[in-house]
């Protein structure tokens, strides 16, 4: 079933595939806007609590808002930190809703029950699972479960759609069929994202005797899950996309004859309001502050990749580079129609 919304969805991307196809200027149909850098966990992963803690106030994320609706953004992501932490959440979301976005929230849903009404305003939330019990606190804390599970069955209850990620890390490379039976169990998909490195938002890397052919074999053997029907949210393309990486220490790089589409057709917002042209890039490129200026896309030669293992930025990419291919292979994952 196709909604209004994805149809919406499809039109502002076919602009911004336009763009990229022809070189024009820069019309992102995709935002990313971290609320917050401050959040109620640490995980071991994960640099954000410690970068600043000042964010925009209501009226600043209006402007920031009706700014990226000119621009011709129909896709929000609502990222953090954890956006929870905020008590005006619900507020930025009737805010963004007021624009027409299509909202997705990325949040651990340890605070899930004191803003559950604001639910009502998003098409799909993101959470964590990094695996068994023991290996999801391992990596994101003692306290980082509590209450997530019954959120999860909580908004499945209303019928909200669930993707929860998981961050592939060398200990958790075995719980695969632990995770797929609880997806099954909860009603929600698992995307899997390998640990990220070099990059102000996050902290930590892969140890430096990494096996990278077991890492490989991990990608591919989720490859043949998804195509069996495993529910498994992460792509087609985007599997076989990492299961042919060739380090995983080394998160991006400038691989010739290889375009990226961040910044033209999909961009990153900083708690203070600085663009970059993906989440990765900042701290590495110079911030274009939108209540300021207005985006005009990356600047030429100065984004120090075209080509990487980013979770995210990957499944963005592959909608660039094999359009067809990925909008029907992303049918049913990310673009879940609410039932």
């Amino acid at each position: 079933m196709i909604g209004v919304d994805h149809l919406r969805l499809g039109w502002a991307f076919a602009r911004s595939l336009a763009s990229y196809e022809l070189g024009g200027s820069a019309r992102p149909f995709s935002a990313t806007f971290s609320v917050t850098n401050r959040c109620n966990l640490r995980c071991r992963y994960c640099n954000t609590p410690f970068l600043d803690p000042h964010h925009l106030n209501l009226d600043e994320i209006a402007v920031l808002f009706r700014k990226l609706k000119r621009l011709g953004v129909v896709r929000l992501g609502l990222a953090g930190g954890e956006p929870l932490v905020r008590e005006d959440l619900g507020d930025i979301v009737a805010l963004a809703k007021a624009q027409g976005f299509w909202i997705s929230l990325n949040s651990n849903l340890n605070l899930y029950r004191r803003a559950e009404a604001l639910f009502d305003d998003v098409s799909l939330v993101f959470t964590s699972l990094d695996g068994t019990a023991g290996h999801h606190r391992e990596s994101r804390g003692d306290k980082s479960l509590h209450g997530t599970l019954d959120a999860i069955r909580s908004l499945r209850a209303r019928r909200i759609p669930v993707v929860a990620i998981c961050v592939v890390d060398t200990h958790n490379l075995d719980d695969t069929d632990y995770l797929l039976a609880l997806a099954i169990e909860l009603d929600i998909r698992i995307h899997f994202q390998p640990r990220c490195s070099d990059t102000e938002i996050v902290r930590g890397a892969y140890a430096d005797d990494i096996d990278n052919a077991t890492l490989r074999a991990f990608w591919h053997g989720l490859r043949e899950r998804r195509a069996a029907g495993a529910r498994i949210a992460s792509t087609t393309l985007y599997l076989d996309h990492l299961g042919a990486w060739a380090d995983f220490r080394q998160a991006a790089i400038a691989a010739p004859r290889t375009r990226c589409a961040a910044g033209v057709g999909f961009f990153y917002i900083d708690p203070q309001g600085n663009a970059f042209p993906c989440a990765y890039t900042k701290g590495k490129v110079p911030a274009i502050n939108l209540l300021r200026d207005d985006w005009r896309g990356p600047r030429t030669g100065a984004a120090p990749c075209t080509d990487c293992a980013v979770g995210p930025m990957v499944e963005f990419n592959t909608l660039f580079r094999h359009p067809l291919r990925a909008v029907v292979d992303a049918a049913g994952s990310y673009a879940t129609v609410r039932r």
